[in-house]
């Protein structure tokens, strides 16, 4: 699921912003002045070609092409694709900090209902940026020189504790005797991460949209059956 694909990286450290400012004035301005149905065209149209391809073989003229707009006009938003790639990323980061501070109760303590929290979190992101995650998988991973070195940069100038942080305070007095809360965190991951796959790539060959619904409804069977395995 995205917010675990991301959670390396979410959170910025003090005083910096999520998109590089010169006197003042956002970076890509331009970009983010347009309409927003416009504007979220760019952005799907570039995650979905960056994660499919990779930084090198990604094409801004399939990008241009698959958001409806000229190459010439993707140049005026941004100055290479290199700025693009990287407005990705930092996009990414704004939109899920911005969704984990409305959805993800951190003063909840019950694990359970966290995760239900953090489900939601990531039906909302797919929702609307359904190539985010493979993004974001794919930026870990990406070898190209010319992005490689601060993808790096990015990554360890970040706090890394926002794994910590999502499951920090949970109850752990609820859980059976010789259950690790740790280990029994890492199984529920696991089984959402490949829960969320499956789906994805139902959608992918049937060509039908997720159904939400059906995704709630398995989600809250495995968390049922995962209180009954680790509570007490």
């Amino acid at each position: 699921m995205l917010l675990f694909a991301v959670l390396p990286a979410c959170r910025q450290r003090k005083g910096t912003a999520f998109y590089s400012r010169i006197g003042g004035i956002p970076l890509f301005s331009k970009f983010l002045s347009i309409e927003e149905e416009k504007r979220e065209r760019v952005i799907n149209a570039a995650l979905k070609e960056f994660a499919s391809k990779g930084y090198t073989a990604a094409s801004t003229n399939e990008i241009a092409k698959e958001a409806g707009i000229s190459k010439g006009l993707v140049f005026h938003y941004f100055k290479s694709k290199r700025d693009l790639y990287f407005f990705l990323y930092d996009h990414t980061l704004e939109v899920v900090n911005s969704e984990l501070r409305e959805t993800v109760d951190l003063l909840e303590t019950d694990l359970f209902v966290r995760m239900q929290q953090v489900a939601m979190l990531n039906l909302a992101v797919f929702g609307k940026y359904p190539s985010m995650m493979d993004y974001m998988k794919s930026v870990y991973l990406e070898a190209a020189e010319e992005v490689r070195g601060e993808i790096l940069e990015r990554i360890q100038s970040m706090a890394a504790s926002d794994y910590g942080q999502i499951f920090s305070g949970i109850d752990t007095t609820k859980f059976k005797d010789g259950i690790s809360p740790e280990r029994a965190i890492n199984v529920i991951l696991w089984t959402v991460e490949g829960l969320g796959e499956q789906y994805k790539e139902r959608s992918k060959l049937s060509g039908e949209a997720l159904d939400l619904d059906a995704i709630i409804q398995e989600f809250g069977q495995y968390m049922e059956m995962f209180k009954t395995t680790f509570y007490k």
